[in-house]
Order: structure tokens, then C-alpha cells, then sequence
């Protein structure tokens, strides 16, 4: 049953990295480029691209993967409180996790938001520029989720591991043996005592 469960929110999670750095992906290839903008009057022209939406897509695929993750592991695995029987490479790792899925999210909705930008600014050299998103500031982030969803994964599958493990008894558990009682021992003879 722990195990069944575990495979479960493991696809979970892998579904939504996948889907966040997908998304983040499509993004970046439908992003509108500079050529395709046009000015009239004082506003930017921009064609209809659906890279805002797929980089929210994103960004709320991997809020949901960090909180999927959060509530399959319990209260004692945060981002920085881990349990501490677990070894040090894999709080690095889900330290780490964090941290990528965080700069992720927050290009995701930086990328957003710059799609749907549509003043005008005027450059150093005097002409009237409409601003658009840089090349490669989605891929970044998709790559960025795409190593945070391995990382995430690794921990999540040490935890669960370690948690399946069954418990070894304590010296205060084991009774020792008696030997007054024990049928294979003979008595000692009284003569000999």
C-alpha cells in the first residue's frame, strides 16, 4: 500500500515537472520575436501568441509539484528542515530543488508578463522601441524546473525509501536469552556446581 502510494505521487511529480518545462518550452518557441512587432501611433502591435499562457502553465505546474511534494512527505521534510537521519547530499539536493523551482517560477512569470508588454520606450539612440522577451529567458527556466523536477524526484524517492525500511529493535527490546529454561542446554549437575 506505501509502496503503491508512492509510485503514485512520484508520476504525479513527474507529470508536472514534465509539463512545466514543456510548457516552458512551447513558450519560448511560440514567443513573440522582434520582427513580428510593429508600432502605430504610441502603441506596440504584437501578434497573437499564446507564449503568456504557457509560461503561467509553467509556473503553476511547478507550485503545484513543490506543494504535491511537500504534502507527501510530511511536516519534518521542508526545504530546509530535513530529518536528520538523512544524509547531508540529499538535503543539498532538495535545498537546491527549491531554489531552482523558485528562480523558475519567478522567470516563468517575469517571461508572462513581458509578453503582454506593449509601451513604447524611447533608446539611446533617439527611436521609439517596443520592449519584448530576450531570447532564451524561458528556456532557462524550463531547464531550470527540468533539473529541479530530477533533484526533487532523487529526494523524494530517498525519503521513501528510508521510510519503508523496517525498524531494527533496540538493546531494551531484545530479551536475553534464559538458560535455565532453554531444552538444549543440559543442567549443570549439583556435584559440579
Amino acid at each position: 500500500m506505501v509502496i503503491r502510494s508512492s509510485i503514485l505521487v512520484a508520476a504525479v511529480v513527474l507529470a508536472l515537472g514534465l509539463l512545466s518545462a514543456g510548457a516552458g518550452l512551447a513558450a519560448e518557441l511560440t514567443r513573440v520575436k522582434a520582427s513580428q512587432i510593429r508600432i502605430v501611433g504610441n502603441e506596440c502591435i504584437h501578434p497573437s501568441s499564446p507564449a503568456m499562457g504557457l509560461a503561467i502553465t509553467a509556473a503553476a505546474a511547478l507550485l503545484l509539484l513543490r506543494i504535491v511534494v511537500r504534502l507527501a512527505t510530511g511536516p519534518g521534510y521542508a526545504c530546509c528542515r530535513t530529518h536528520p537521519n538523512i544524509p547531508k547530499l540529499i538535503r543539498y539536493c532538495i535545498i537546491l530543488a527549491w531554489l531552482l523551482s523558485f528562480v523558475a517560477v519567478g522567470q516563468f512569470i517575469a517571461g508572462a508578463k513581458l509578453c503582454s508588454r506593449r509601451d513604447l520606450h524611447l533608446n539611446e539612440e533617439g527611436y521609439y522601441e517596443c520592449y519584448f522577451l530576450k531570447p532564451g529567458m524561458l528556456s532557462t527556466a524550463a531547464f531550470e524546473a527540468l533539473v529541479s523536477l530530477c533533484l526533487t524526484l532523487f529526494y523524494y524517492l530517498v525519503i521513501v525509501s528510508t521510510q519503508n525500511i523496517p525498524k531494527k529493535q533496540s538493546a531494551s527490546e531484545v530479551e536475553a536469552p534464559s538458560v535455565a529454561n532453554d531444552p538444549q542446554i543440559p543442567p549443570v549437575p549439583p556435584s559440579m556446581q
